[in-house]
């Protein structure tokens, strides 16, 4: 009798220790989220103005989760001749997959800011009629008071300057060459806005090359 009353008290105090084992929540894991402080010189070409336009810059910001980041760029043209000159930057936003395909990366990113260029324009000059007095110059067999040349057609060389608004939309992919060091290559597009003198003249595809750092 009293082995059935110490077997039934056991069974009493196990069960609710098994119940309250098999309800009990998974164990918590905690995963590190990398977030990235970069830095890259980047290197552009550009199609500007029916020219190819050779810019220097950098972009700078922060890698969220390894995929989402957040920063700013910057560049100038290094190659503008008679006066021409193009400078721009802004926020930039970018997003990459985090799967890797033979150890290159791919995704996309926007610039949007403002800017300021300068381009040169060749103006044709058409002269006219110069009237001289001058009896001693007969034209069709008359003297008198008559137009002595009709100068040649001319141009001249004119600077027409911009402030404009920048959106650089470019599709990216990037190689790891050493742990903290990307190859990164993009391709994109600049389109500017609220441009006067110059129109649509500083739109143009863009094809860029960057060394990223990170750590």
């Amino acid at each position: 009798m009293l082995m059935i009353i110490r077997t039934s008290f056991a069974l009493l105090v196990l069960l609710p220790v098994a119940a309250l084992a098999q309800t009990a929540p998974p164990p918590l894991i905690v995963e590190r989220v990398d977030n990235t402080f970069v830095v890259a010189p980047d290197y552009k070409v550009t199609d500007l103005d029916g020219t190819l336009g050779q810019l220097a810059g950098a972009y700078v910001g922060r890698v969220f989760d390894e995929s989402l980041m957040i920063g700013g760029a910057g560049y100038w043209l290094v190659n503008g001749s008679r006066g021409d000159e193009l400078a721009y930057g802004g926020l930039l936003v970018g997003w990459s997959v985090p799967e890797r395909v033979v150890g290159i990366r791919f995704g996309a990113r926007g610039m949007v800011g403002v800017g300021s260029g300068t381009l040169g324009r060749d103006i044709s000059i058409r002269g006219g009629p110069v009237g001289i007095p001058d009896r001693r110059i007969r034209f069709g067999g008359s003297t008198g008071s008559q137009p002595a040349s009709l100068p040649a057609p001319s141009s001249i060389r004119i600077l027409a300057r911009d402030d404009f608004f920048v959106f650089e939309p470019q599709v990216t992919a990037g190689a790891n060459l050493f742990r903290h060091i990307t190859l990164n290559l993009g391709a994109g597009y600049r389109l500017t806005g609220f441009t006067d003198a110059l129109d649509d003249s500083l739109n143009g595809v863009t094809g860029n090359l960057a060394l990223q750092f990170d750590w």
